[in-house]
């Protein structure tokens, strides 16, 4: 708005204006005319010069990569990429004829032909598109692998163990082409020619020994490829070759009579090498990825460390066996390597949902390989002291730490205990043998005895404020029931062991003795229901009863059978009643609705 059309300011009325306000406002009017005369000055200006143009943005320059392509391919483009590779094994068929018209020796063809095969391969990482990619290394596929197959077995140039290194060689090419090209199929068909191909010439040259080494390499390099690219399917034809090689080979070292006369060069140290290779690649692997990335452990690693442990450990054994070097250094590593397993499980010791399958993993691996090694390090006596140690502090780990898995791991070292030392075998000998033991238990037996009882004691002290869970009832059953038949052995040897009483005599001590601890079972079940042993009252009891029905009424004389009846009778009226104690119910419910 123009100072023209501002109108001059009015005095109220009664009021007069003074000449100071009068000057000033009429300095402020002339200073607004001037800066509109400017202003309609520069906008006169800017129409007569024109706006300089609005340069595009500067857009970073970005490497061009191989074209991809997003659509379909036409058929015209599928049928010009399978004429291609016509003429490419058109090419590899012209290297053959010259060999066979005696242009060419046989060495040198092959060469030429294993060296054409690797040029498409090449090719094929060169390619701009990946589908020019796929069909040129599917060509150097469909030429590398029979030209090794025909090479080896049908012209003989190509040593077994030459051929082994070829064939590692061309699946390695294969592999990196399609690993840098992300060519799934492709690498999948070059990983079953290699397999297919290293099996055929196996059979074919009778030679185990390079080729079970072949699947090794391979198997452990498709397993850290697919850690990658996550292709894990391709990890199960790779480990089930290299699972059925180092089994084949195994199994002809150790043949009775010896099977090296057939197969060549079949060495039992070799032969022990590869089968305890087979073990360290893929367990120490799964150790290795486990531990670095802190993924839970997969189906996969289940059933593959299954089969190495049967395959691996199960050869090398055999092998050692047969070639009579023994088995105390075997023995060695596989304990070491079952400490290694307890400390690699430490990482995953809290108590978390994602780590709980690794620390059982590493656990039970760790007690495996401790119960498979042991015997072959300890003289039985010794290993079997050594288990039931291992039982008493696997409980104190599972108190502690929280981990049902554990108190299975003490449940099984006590029955490795038991058996080794002998207590199994001799508390069966003094409640079945028809005639009164007359060797007592061993110290071994003994020890494994007191570790059963000071496990089972620990147990009550520090068990947790939680009932027993369902999942933890056979451990704790299985460590009551060892307890109980070796107390009750060390009881029918003190009444009978030191005298030859008759058969009657004998028959009464066992009867008054499953009396007396199917009694003792129904009392633990009512005052200490955690220990759950009231459940084998029942089986007792009928065990007790045909034990009564076929042995003392069949040798019992008058005087015993009446004890007999007396104390047989009172266990069964005593029995159910203490199992049907209200405090025995009450844990029953609470244990059903517990976790």
């Amino acid at each position: 708005m123009s100072t023209a059309q501002v109108p001059p300011v009015k005095a109220s009325s009664g009021e007069v204006p003074s000449a100071g306000v009068e000057a000033r406002l009429a300095a402020l009017a002339e200073l607004v005319q001037g800066l509109e005369a400017r202003v309609r000055a520069l906008e006169a200006a800017s129409q007569v010069i024109p706006a300089p143009a609005m340069e595009p943005p500067i857009r970073p320059q970005v490497e061009e990569g191989p074209l991809v392509d997003t659509a379909l391919p036409s058929p015209t483009r599928i049928l010009g990429l399978i004429g291609r590779v016509c003429l490419i094994l058109g090419g590899a068929y012209l290297i053959r004829a010259l060999v066979d018209a005696g242009t060419l020796p046989h060495g040198v063809g092959v060469a030429c032909g294993l060296a054409y095969a690797a040029i498409w391969a090449i090719l094929g990482h060169r390619a701009k598109r990946p589908l020019d990619a796929s069909f040129r290394t599917l060509a150097s596929i469909l030429i590398a692998y029979p030209l090794i197959v025909e090479s080896s077995t049908h012209f003989g140039i190509l040593a077994p163990g030459l051929a082994a290194l070829i064939l590692v060689a061309a699946a390695t090419l294969h592999a990196a082409v399609a690993w840098r090209r992300d060519l799934h199929a492709i690498l999948w068909m070059a990983t079953l020619a290699a397999l297919g191909s290293g099996f055929i010439v196996m059979m074919a040259q009778r030679a185990i020994e390079p080729f079970a080494a072949t699947f090794l390499a391979l198997g452990a390099g498709a397993l850290w490829l697919t850690y990658g690219r996550r292709w894990h399917g391709l990890r199960w034809p790779t480990a089930l070759a290299a699972d059925a090689g180092v089994l084949i080979l195994t199994t002809l070292a150790a043949w009775p009579g010896g099977a090296q006369g057939v197969y060549r060069s079949l060495s039992l140290n070799r032969a022990l090498f590869l089968a305890l290779a087979l073990v360290a690649i893929y367990i120490g692997s799964f150790a290795v990825r486990m531990l670095q990335r802190r993924r839970v452990v997969n189906a996969f690693e289940y059933v593959q460390t299954a089969l190495v442990l049967l395959v691996g450990f199960g050869g090398a054994v055999r092998v050692s066996l047969a070639s009579g070097s023994g088995t105390a250094l075997l023995g060695a590593g596989v304990s070491l390597a079952g400490m290694g397993c307890y400390v690699a499980a430490f990482p995953f010791v809290d108590d978390q949902e994602e780590t709980r399958a690794n620390f059982n993993f590493f656990t039970f691996l760790a007690l495996v390989f401790l119960l498979l090694g042991g015997p072959f390090v300890l003289p039985l006596p010794l290993f079997a002291t050594f288990s039931g140690i291992l039982g008493l502090a696997a409980m104190v780990a599972a108190l502690r730490m929280r981990r049902k898995i554990l108190v299975f791991q003490s449940a099984i070292y006590l029955t490795a205990s038991a058996l080794a030392s002998g207590l199994g075998a001799w508390a069966l000998h003094v409640f079945m043998a028809p005639a009164a033991p007359t060797t007592p238990a061993s110290p071994a037996s003994l020890v494994s005895l007191v570790a059963l009882f000071a496990t089972l004691a620990l147990f009550l002290a520090r068990r947790p404020p939680d009932p027993v869970t369902v999942p933890m009832r056979p451990a704790i059953q299985v460590m009551g029931a060892l307890a109980a038949a070796g107390l009750g052995a060390l009881a029918i040897w003190a009444c009978c062991g030191r005298r030859m009483p008759d058969a009657g005599g004998l028959a009464l001590a066992r009867t008054l003795v499953l009396s007396a601890l199917a009694i003792a079972l129904a009392r633990l079940g009512r005052r200490v229901p955690v220990l759950e042993l009231r459940w084998m009252v029942y089986p007792l009891l009928a065990v007790t009863t045909l034990k009564f029905l076929f042995e003392d009424m069949a040798v019992g004389r008058p005087l015993t059978l009446f004890l007999a009846f007396m104390g047989f009778g009172a266990t069964l009226i005593l029995a159910p009643r203490l199992l049907n104690n209200p405090a025995t119910r009450e844990a029953d419910e609470d244990g059903e609705d517990g976790p």
